[in-house]
């Protein structure tokens, strides 16, 4: 079903009929709400591996869990490889999970364009521990944090050079932040990381609670491989959630959130309107040419055009 609400334009639009009927559903319950963690991290860190055992350690616990895994999108045929049920056989097989592989489409943040739309259905559909996995680590990615009641950065065990490569942004939005591929050779080089991303954590937050005044983000080591640690991440998450619903602050931010996607995806419609639009093809077809030969600045021909769209309006 979730299929729907990212594919054509007719699929589309019947699934944002379900997804509200959905939504009013499960208002008139009155449930207690979820909780979504976004999980980002640079390639090779294991994030697949991490969450498939965070995810056991919670439906173990109780819990219903599922996964809506970002892939990057090819800039020359716009596909993705979608492997991410495979890396996540157990909770692929699980009953009590679902792993939904999603398409980023080139959209900059490390998020699908509809993603938010999915995690809701996910949710109206009984999970309530949703993990967002994003396409990679970057600057633009902080817009998990526009999706996800907690953001949690998963880090290699490296320093140094390494350190260097994850950016500031991210680091600042980071709730948490896990070094995975704690164990074996690979052990004492965790635990020395772990000093140097504690003290990156303090200093890209000016030494003090940033973001969220009301929670202080730490840092710990796990193994996704044989489990050690996972448990602890588990519970500081969860320890995240009954923090921030007390403090009334997770209520607070799904309504920021939720306004937030309104007005991104109005933009969206617009752009995908104008584009749309038979006059607005027509003088952009030969503004082009003209932009390539040299002859109009893009400033020029972007202001005919809005010219040209505003005035087809009247």
């Amino acid at each position: 079903m979730d299929t729907e609400f990212e594919g054509r334009d007719d699929l589309r639009t019947k699934g944002q009929q379900i997804l509200d009927r959905l939504l009013e559903l499960q208002a008139q319950k009155r449930k207690g709400q979820g909780f979504r963690l976004g999980i980002s991290g640079p390639p090779g860190v294991g994030k697949s591996t991490f969450i498939e055992a965070l995810g056991m350690e919670w439906i173990n616990a109780g819990h219903k869990v599922a996964v809506v895994a970002v892939d990057p999108s090819s800039h020359l045929s716009g596909g993705s490889i979608l492997g991410d049920k495979t890396r996540m056989e157990r909770l692929s097989m699980n009953p009590n999970a679902y792993v939904r592989p999603c398409a980023s489409g080139c959209v900059l943040g490390g998020l699908a364009q509809h993603t938010d739309e999915v995690v809701m259905l996910m949710e109206a559909a009984g999970y309530n521990m949703v993990l967002v996995e994003t396409v990679g680590v970057g600057q633009s990615e902080v817009l998990v944090t526009e999706v996800a009641d907690m953001c949690l950065l998963l880090l290699p065990p490296a320093g140094g050079d390494e350190l260097q490569g994850i950016k500031r942004g991210i680091v600042e939005a980071a709730d948490l932040v896990v070094v995975n591929k704690a164990d074996g050779d690979l052990l004492m080089p965790a635990k020395r990381a772990l000093v140097e991303y504690r003290s990156a954590l303090h200093t890209a937050r000016g030494g003090g609670r940033a973001q969220r005044p009301w929670w202080e983000g730490s840092a710990m080591l796990c193994s996704s491989v044989d489990g050690t640690g996972v448990a602890n991440v588990a519970k500081e998450a969860l320890k995240f959630k009954q923090t921030g619903e007390q403090a009334g602050e997770l209520l607070k931010r799904r309504g920021d959130q939720r306004t937030t996607w309104m007005w991104r995806k109005a933009e969206q419609d617009l752009i995908e309107a104008f584009r749309a639009h038979a006059k607005v093809k027509t003088l952009g077809a030969k503004l082009e040419s003209e932009v390539r030969a040299g002859y109009k600045s893009s400033r020029f021909a972007s202001k005919a055009l809005i010219s040209e769209y505003l005035q087809a309006q009247k």
